[in-house]
């Protein structure tokens, strides 16, 4: 009996070093470090159209490796504020840009990060691109992510505000080409 009692105590033991072990290695934990990005830049104006570009640096801040399994930009615009322009956003890495929308999965190891580049594309609707932006507001984005690491999988998302004094200013400076 006393050996069955002294075994259970060692797996008792046993048991709490673990938990103790696993529940200190931590996890992954992102961000968005939105008030560090890039001012917004025209990469490319017609009459109709204008496309700006920022670039947003993120962090892995966490003490374990984690995947961003998806990632994208929701643009707030609604037309009751500014029905002008039809907006479109969209995401890439900055390490391999992308056109499509498509956000390749990534694994970002411990205390690293990297870039991506967002695109916002500013349709008229009717007239001059030039003379419609004069007249912008102000327009939230936010910054939407899936991660995967050692806990349940998290959607989590980071806003960032286009504002209509950069789109000024941008289309000022006309258009970088990148």
């Amino acid at each position: 009996m006393n050996f069955l009692v002294l075994l259970l105590v060692l797996i008792i033991a046993a048991a709490v070093v673990i938990w103790l072990y696993v529940a200190r290695q931590g996890d992954a934990e992102f961000e968005f470090i939105v008030d560090q990005r890039t001012d917004f830049r025209l990469t490319e104006l017609t009459a109709g159209q204008a496309v700006f570009s920022c670039v947003v640096p993120f962090v892995n801040k966490g003490t374990q490796d984690g995947t961003i399994m998806d990632c994208y930009p929701r643009h707030l615009l609604p037309r009751e504020q500014f029905d002008a322009v039809k907006v479109e956003s969209r995401l890439a890495l900055e390490s391999r840009l992308r056109d499509d929308g498509y956000f390749e999965a990534l694994i970002v190891p411990k205390t690293t990060g990297g870039n991506v580049v967002l695109t916002v594309v500013l349709t008229v609707r009717q007239g001059d691109i030039r003379a419609t932006l004069a007249e912008m507001v102000d327009m939230s984005l936010d910054i939407v992510y899936q991660v995967v690491a050692r806990s349940r999988w998290y959607i989590h998302k980071q806003r960032l505000v286009m504002t209509a004094e950069e789109i000024t200013r941008a289309l000022s400076a006309g258009p970088t080409g990148a």
